[in-house]
């Protein structure tokens, strides 16, 4: 008995009729009936009843079937499982991430998907702005990418992995430096060190302020955080970023109102089946994001 000849026996079942399987084979009709005969042979019953141009299941045929239908599936199931781990020791998964939030997370979550798949390459992608990487997931280029949230584009799914508060970020001397928590109207008067027009941090900045009532004095402007806290720590103004943003930055402060937050999302195509490891790669960034050590 061959794998073959139970395909076979399940094409002639399905179309009632050897030419009509034959056909949907890409088989010559004798080659297939040879095939069927010798089947039958094996076992030492009759698989189906030829009516003229027409066959049936013969009740024997119809419990053959229904077992070869189960064996079947398993066999697919069993192909499909190894693919999956063939999958995970190659191949790649390509990752969208706002810089403002890799430093804080990436690290950890590498190693970890390193240490358990060291063969599948990863690649990742920075971008400082969300409606990029939605563009880029959505058109294939990426699988997944961590976006602040809400996503816009139909075509997506994701879910939420972290609400991060926004810090205020002051120089070692200022006055403020010593306080365990500020409101944001205290900073109404300081002048503001910022990431440029048109990036995501900057919108946010604006977006905060404005909620306290005051637009942002913005006198130096940068496109790189590490540049930022500089100048922050030089003295030549105050900021405000994301917790995972302002890491490693030396005098931090949380605000004074739960509305100053960010919430990050990991976004991937709603048609496309995420391959294993990306969906590992989702599950880690997640976990790392809800299990990430809190302030103080």
């Amino acid at each position: 008995m061959e794998l073959h000849q139970l395909r076979y026996v399940l094409a002639v079942a399905r179309a009632g009729s050897f030419s009509r399987a034959a056909e949907d084979l890409f088989l010559a009709q004798p080659s297939l009936s040879v095939q069927i005969r010798k089947l039958e042979k094996e076992l030492g019953v009759a698989l189906f009843d030829r009516l003229g141009r027409r066959v049936v299941l013969t009740a024997a045929g119809e419990e053959f079937v229904a077992h070869v239908q189960q064996a079947l599936a398993h066999l697919d199931r069993a192909r499909a499982g190894a693919a999956a781990v063939r999958s995970l020791q190659g191949g790649r998964v390509s990752i969208g991430v706002l810089p403002s939030v890799g430093a804080g997370l990436l690290p950890g979550v590498l190693a970890d998907f390193r240490r358990e798949y060291p063969e599948v390459e990863v690649r990742l992608t920075e971008h400082n702005v969300s409606a990029e990487f939605e563009r880029m997931v959505e058109d294939g280029r990426l699988d997944l990418a961590v976006i602040r949230a809400p996503w816009a584009r139909p075509g997506l799914v994701g879910r939420s992995i972290v609400r991060e508060p926004i810090v205020a970020l002051v120089p070692p001397e200022h006055p403020l430096a010593d306080r365990s928590e500020i409101a944001l109207v205290e900073l109404k008067s300081e002048k503001f060190v910022a990431i440029q027009r048109d990036y995501g941090l900057r919108e946010l900045l604006e977006q905060i302020c404005n909620r306290a009532g005051f637009e942002p004095t913005v006198t130096v402007e940068t496109t790189q955080l590490s540049v930022l806290q500089g100048m922050v720590a030089s003295g030549l103004g105050v900021s405000l970023l994301p917790e995972l943003a302002g890491a490693g930055y030396p005098v931090t402060i949380p605000i004074d109102d739960e509305g100053a937050a960010r919430e990050l999302g990991i976004v991937h195509r709603a048609r496309t089946p995420l391959s294993p490891p990306a969906a590992l790669f989702l599950e880690l960034l997640a976990d790392a994001a809800a299990n990430r050590p809190a302030r103080g």
